[in-house]
């Protein structure tokens, strides 16, 4: 729990109060914050986007699930025309909204040939999987990727192998996906999908943590920068309407510095990559795992506004004019004892998971000028907001978060907010949030303005997490320059227990509900919840 405040300090903190200037815009809200991400691992591709069988994991062909065990087909009902799981589909494209999807990895990409995975599925090379372990059937292809993206309205994002892929893999996978030319990859991809347009795959990432330990063919930054300049070059000779992710670390280390000095000039963004409720620490202090939950994000925040600045240092030294973005393409609430390559990261989340989720939501809206892409790892089943079964789904409660920031901050405009809130005193995760960037709030605030299309009526939203997990707050809110209307519309995520989880059977104990209420300036945030404030704008005369 947080530590209650003493009288002593109670009389010390100010009252908490939220100032919100819609005349301070920051940035427009990109709506690719709301991406996703798919990676061969688990029952994300295998269970998830395509249905289940008997050969898939956590079984082979060699070692299917047995006539007598509790495999469930998935019903046809289920399924689109073109083999997809519909449900699934459905959720990310119409509840929210997904706009691009980042594939095939994650760790997986560093030794994926993708020429494995295209032709007739009987054709195609069954390969060990070494990222993850266990084995790849490759029946999830590029092909099959870009039909998929087609039915649920979806950018593709491609990572490239820098593993055990060369320059030359990586050239004919571009000449595959966008070649409209009489060429051989081009004329292949013809081939196999009957279709003379071309997949037409904009964002191209150069390599996956190519930085970690873990990671198949690691490398030095400086051995990594000379590489990814060389195939940046190359890329651009096949495709030059391409936009480049160039493979940083987490904002904040070396290797990003390396990378951004390196490649500035060569690529459009840098991507970056950070889990919260991840990490070593003493577990069996259960009292202290919702505040290292919960306050997580504040380092996301922080790796950010660093990155920023490395970004800008190495385009004044490279006299770089064109804006460099943040693709923040690998984020999420992981606990990697909870989530493993045994269980194909199957992790089941409860309402402070969903605290920090809506947290990281806010820190991408502040951050909105610099910020892109964020892609939560991942859309589903893999430490995910959604799991299914044979025959059906059922939302985590990370996914009510999800779903109102892509309703209600989307086409947002980012506006400058002032919060005066009592601190955290307790152990953040990592320990370096108090000890460098300082104590967290326990408030946590973003707001957009957003305008109708075509009205014109503008609307104020504001996204407030209060992460005490014993406090309430009664708050000012305060807007600048503004007449506020006399009524709020009020989503709230909230639940008794901090520890409470959805599931089989129940699919809502932890979701929003929904209110009208009289609007008198200053709101009731229940301790441990998720608030998001919808009201009308009428400028004033100053």
């Amino acid at each position: 729990m947080s530590p209650p405040l003493t009288a002593e300090a109670a009389e010390s903190s100010p009252p908490p109060a939220l100032d919100i200037f819609p005349s301070a815009p920051i940035a427009p809200v990109s709506p690719y914050i709301f991406s996703g991400f798919l990676e061969h691992l688990g029952r994300c591709i295998y269970g998830g986007i395509l249905p289940s069988t008997r050969t898939t994991f956590p079984h082979t062909p060699r070692r299917p699930c047995p006539p007598d065990g509790d495999f469930v087909d998935t019903p046809q009902t289920l399924l689109t025309p073109e083999g997809f799981r519909a449900d699934v589909l459905g959720v990310l494209r119409d509840e929210l909204r997904v706009p691009l999807v980042r594939w095939p990895g994650g760790n997986f990409v560093s030794s994926y040939n993708w020429k494995d995975g295209i032709g007739p599925h009987e054709q195609r090379k069954r390969r060990p999987e070494l990222a993850w372990g266990g084995e790849e059937s490759n029946l999830f292809g590029t092909d099959e990727f870009i039909a998929w993206c087609r039915v649920a309205k979806i950018e593709p994002y491609i990572v490239l192998n820098m593993g055990t892929g060369t320059l030359e893999d990586a050239l004919h996978w571009v000449e595959y996906c966008n070649g409209t030319g009489d060429t051989y990859y081009a004329n292949l991809r013809r081939k196999h999908t009957g279709r003379d347009e071309p997949h037409a795959v904009k964002y191209w990432g150069l390599g996956n943590e190519v930085w970690g330990e873990w990671q198949v063919g690691q490398q030095t930054a400086e051995a990594y920068a000379v590489k990814a300049r060389q195939w940046a070059h190359a890329i651009r000779l096949v495709d030059p309407n391409v936009i480049l992710v160039g493979c940083g670390e987490t904002g904040v280390n070396q290797w990003d510095g390396v990378v951004l000095d390196e490649l500035v000039d060569k690529v459009d963004m840098h991507s970056i990559h950070l889990y919260t409720g991840f990490g070593p620490r003493d577990r069996s202090q259960t009292e202290r795992e919702y505040g290292r939950a919960v306050y997580g994000p504040d380092a996301a925040e922080y790796s950010i506004e660093v990155c920023k600045g490395l970004i800008n240092k190495a385009r004044f030294a490279r006299s770089v004019s064109k804006s460099i973005k943040i693709a923040f393409d690998e984020y999420g609430v992981w606990d990697e004892t909870v989530g493993t390559p045994q269980n194909g990261l199957e992790q089941f989340y409860n309402l402070a998971d969903a605290l920090a989720m809506a947290s990281w939501l806010n820190v991408f809206v502040r951050q909105a000028d610099i910020v892109d892409i964020a892609c939560i790892a991942q859309s589903v089943n893999v430490i995910s907001p959604l799991i299914t079964s044979p025959s059906g789904l059922f939302r985590q409660t990370i996914y009510w978060p999800l779903y109102l920031f892509s309703r209600y901050m989307r086409d947002g405009t980012s506006v400058r907010v002032s919060l005066v809130s009592p601190t955290f005193a307790g152990e953040t995760l990592p320990q370096w949030i108090s000890e460098i960037k300082g104590r967290p709030k326990d408030l946590d605030a973003s707001a957009v303005v957003h305008v109708d299309d075509p009205t014109g009526a503008r609307t104020l939203r504001v996204a407030v997490v209060n992460r005490n997990e014993s406090q309430s707050y009664t708050v000012p809110v305060r807007v600048a320059f503004e007449r506020v209307g006399t009524e709020v519309e009020v989503h709230e995520l909230w639940h008794a227990d901090v520890r409470a989880q959805n599931g089989w059977g129940q699919e809502d104990v932890v979701s929003v509900k929904t209110r009208r209420a009289k609007w008198e300036g200053q709101w009731e945030f229940r301790e441990h919840s998720f608030t998001l404030l919808v009201v009308s704008l009428d400028k004033t005369e100053v």
